[in-house]
């Protein structure tokens, strides 16, 4: 179950509908490191980057918008008050395996964007490359490419993605703290 008062699903819909090139997970991956390394003034930038070849006229577009911006304000909110219910926007849990790796990875992609793009002073490179940022950073590379056949949809499977889905949140509440001083 989400935390965030968003269907994932029609965000999903609404996004594609008005021709963003985003994907719901990665929105929130995006907004997960625009708040890390920027903090809450990063708000316009994650739109332009979410909307950058949509159909700006468009009810969907409309929608959409609203909802990124409720996403980053309660995204920042759970992240700001240092509490363990902070969690990733992905598909809910009775979503195919299938479909939840695809959404973390995804998750992953827009994470690595949000933390490569924009303004990268020596600093914050630097931080980059010290752990536990660094080991961060390559798991979640790794993590773009997972990949599930059809017929990986047993316990185990799942299993490993409740772990995989933990780590993630974790290591996002991790990255935000160590950037902290940074922001």
């Amino acid at each position: 179950m989400s935390i965030f008062d968003i269907n994932f699903k029609n965000l999903e819909f609404n996004l594609k509908q008005c021709g963003s090139d985003w994907f719901a997970s990665q929105c929130h991956g995006l907004i997960c490191a625009r708040l890390s390394v920027l903090g809450p003034n990063s708000l316009e930038l994650c739109l332009s980057q979410i909307f950058e070849h949509s159909k700006k006229q468009s009810q969907e577009f409309n929608q959409s918008q609203e909802e990124i911006k409720g996403l980053f304000d309660a995204t920042w909110a759970k992240l700001d008050a240092r509490q363990s219910d902070f969690d990733l926007l992905l598909p809910v849990e009775e979503s195919s395996i299938k479909e939840q790796t695809i959404a973390l990875s995804q998750w992953c992609d827009g994470f690595l964007h949000g933390i490569v793009t924009g303004k990268n002073p020596k600093e914050l490179k630097s931080l980059f490359s010290k752990e536990p940022i660094s080991i961060i950073i390559k798991d979640m590379v790794e993590l773009t490419r997972a990949t599930v056949s059809s017929s990986d949809d047993g316990d185990e499977e799942l299993g490993y993605l409740i772990e995989i889905r933990e780590y993630l949140r974790t290591c996002t509440q991790l990255v935000y703290e160590e950037l902290t001083d940074f922001r």
